[in-house]
């Protein structure tokens, strides 16, 4: 299968949430500042670089989320 490429970074991802996380709509990431229309374009936007990143080379995304599992003592 054909390896899976992400044109996105763990480095912007973690910009484009802390953004999210401040409620701004800019993001300045090395030297290019990009303005969003609205916050949830942007978190449209993070769950795609979450998805791209997460993708395994084989094609097959990993899971976001894994069950809670808890064991009695």
């Amino acid at each position: 299968m054909a390896e899976v490429k992400s044109t996105f970074t763990q480095a912007q991802l973690d910009a484009l949430t802390a953004a999210i996380a401040q409620g701004v709509t800019q993001v300045r990431f090395g030297d290019q500042t990009i303005v969003y229309a609205s916050l949830d374009e942007m978190q449209r936007l993070r769950d795609r670089m979450i998805r791209e990143l997460a993708a395994r080379s084989d094609g097959i995304p990993r899971p976001l989320a894994r069950p809670s599992v808890f064991r009695r003592g």
